[in-house]
């Protein structure tokens, strides 16, 4: 998405202020009446919460957006005041003790005054996530008007279990689940299911966990026991770990997943899928379950969803697409982007994270299958003391459908975000993250200091710092800096590994950037990685920045 116009940052601005103002209104009447101390010589936090909510607004409300030091989403802001842990602690003990002790503060009358200033300085030595270099993970700026509902759906603080203890949040969750599988291809009303999961390590759980019913059905009652001869799943080399967990928190162990290879753009290669597939079969095993991914993480590399869906048809497994990070192409109007997505629709079920790329708070989390109520199927406990049919709108609870109980109102999040910014407003996010990532890209090409370590795919970029000393290695070994050659010597790649370790080192201690050095499945050495996401404006004075930091620090080492 462009930069926010002047407008737009007023309006989202205010917004946080009133939000401010009206958690503060509700806080207080929640309270028993009287002055700010409940009895004497006692605090009941309403200075506290006074105070942090104005603090929250002076730092995101509509007075902060003129690029000030104070406004969090400025190059002139701080990225991270690094210290070492040991440092650390005295520094924040110097305010108070982090020591948990038997007598409260609350019985000081200088409570509020204490808890706030300790906050602050927790606040002052948190990484700044929403500043322009921050690059370190998978999630970035905050969307203002997503935060506004987070800071709503806290300060309610229920769960998203049943229509009774949740009604506005239950209807919500459906209405973001209907529109999500809407831009995916499917009907929510009359061929899906799904729920908000917190994360997208537990949405892969869900994944397998359906895969493992949908193939051996038995198992909700009799365990593992009920499968058949060794159950196997199939995932990209270059998948996310969490695949791995997911089979020994199933109960299947690690050695049922098979890491399928990739090819050379880190993509999962259909021909060795079915070569997989098939030498698991003449062994006597039972394929259940192939996770595909949207974006991964290092590469952000895209599988062939249609062809994989076709093979899982035919092989009889649940095809699972994680597209926590790259899935928000989904949310795209461009051709580029719903050819990245082609044959998602064609899977059994598809996770998507709108706290990354789309810039809602930490973490927000959909799940979604094509199968009708299956949830519930894989899941039901029917607890009667919570999921009773005779309460009213009982039809309206969703809480049975996963393995969890108590869940936050994350739907809010999502909600607030979409319906703010629109389906053409996060398009132009994602079109607009996209685009700026493909400018840096030329950059890196263009600048001798920098060497593409593979081809960037549309979220991912990654690179190399190359200081002086050692592109006069690599012009020795007719290497060319510009990306086209992808293989370097072993001796070479040890000494760029060392740069890439010592700079973001640098940088960090430094408090000017966080930006990941990763590793490559076709490289020795360690590269760097930039994600745009969230409402980050990764424009050319940010790319610039960055890139003259990384001469500042590195071109000596």
């Amino acid at each position: 998405m462009p930069k926010s116009t002047p407008s737009t940052e007023l309006a989202t601005g205010v917004a946080i202020g009133a939000v401010s103002a009206l958690l503060l209104s509700r806080a207080i009447s929640s309270l028993s009446g009287g002055p700010s101390r409940s009895s004497a010589g006692t605090s009941n936090g309403r200075a506290l919460l006074t105070s942090v909510l104005s603090d929250i607004e002076k730092r995101w409300g509509s007075s902060n957006t003129d690029g000030s030091k104070t406004d969090p989403t400025s190059l002139n802001s701080s990225c991270i005041k690094y210290r070492d842990p040991v440092v650390l602690k005295k520094e924040l003990e110097a305010v108070a003790s982090l020591a948990i002790q038997d007598e409260g503060m609350d019985t000081s009358s200088t409570a509020d005054a204490e808890m706030y200033a300790m906050l602050r300085k927790f606040s002052e030595f948190s990484v700044n996530t929403s500043h322009p270099l921050f690059v370190n993970q998978l999630f970035g700026t905050l969307d203002r008007a997503s935060m506004a509902a987070d800071f709503m759906a806290a300060a309610d603080n229920t769960s998203n279990y049943t229509y009774e203890a949740a009604p506005v949040y239950s209807m919500l969750e459906v209405e973001v689940l209907t529109a999500l599988c809407a831009q995916v291809g499917w009907d929510y009303e009359k061929e899906c299911d799904g729920m908000m999961l917190p994360g997208g390590s537990v949405s892969n759980v869900m994944g397998m966990h359906c895969a493992r019913h949908n193939k051996f059905p038995d198992t909700l009652k009799k365990g593992n026991a009920a499968m058949g001869p060794k159950p196997m799943a199939f995932v990209a080399a270059e998948a996310h770990y969490s695949f791995l967990k997911c089979s020994g928190l199933l109960g299947l162990g690690r050695e049922c997943v098979v890491k399928v290879e990739c090819d050379s753009n880190g993509s999962m290669s259909v021909p060795h899928l079915r070569k997989a597939l098939e030498k698991c079969k003449k062994e006597g095993g039972t394929p259940f379950f192939i996770g595909c991914t949207a974006g991964s993480t290092v590469r952000g590399t895209f599988d062939p969803f249609e062809a994989i869906a076709e093979v899982g048809k035919e092989y009889g497994c649940w095809v699972h697409v994680d597209g926590a990070w790259g899935g928000s192409a989904i949310m795209s109007s461009r051709q580029d982007m719903k050819d990245l997505m082609k044959g998602v629709s064609d899977c059994d079920s598809f996770t998507l994270n709108p706290h990354k790329m789309l810039g809602a708070p930490l973490q927000t989390t959909c799940f979604i299958c094509k199968r009708k109520d299956f949830m519930l199927s894989v899941n039901s406990s029917k607890a009667g003391y919570l999921f009773d049919t005779r309460k009213a709108n009982a039809h309206l609870d969703i809480g049975d459908k996963t393995f969890m109980c108590g869940r936050k109102v994350d739907a809010i999040k999502f909600w607030a975000l979409w319906r703010y910014r629109g389906r053409k407003g996060l398009s132009d996010r994602v079109n607009s993250n996209v685009d700026n990532l493909k400018l840096f890209a030329e950059k890196i090409k263009a600048h001798p200091s920098f060497m593409l370590a593979c081809e960037p795919w549309a979220f991912n970029l990654n690179f190399f710092f190359i200081p002086k000393r050692i592109r006069k290695l690599l012009s020795d070994a007719n290497i060319p800096l510009d990306g086209s050659t992808y293989s370097i010597p072993d001796e070479i790649s040890d000494e760029i590994d060392k740069v890439s370790v010592a700079l973001k080192l640098a940088m960090q201690r430094a408090g000017k950037a966080l930006v990941p050095y990763q590793p490559l499945s076709n490289q020795k050495a360690q590269c760097f990685r930039v994600v745009v996401a969230g409402e980050k404006d990764m424009n050319d004075e940010v790319t610039t920045a960055m890139m003259d930091l990384m001469l500042k620090y590195g071109d000596s080492m």
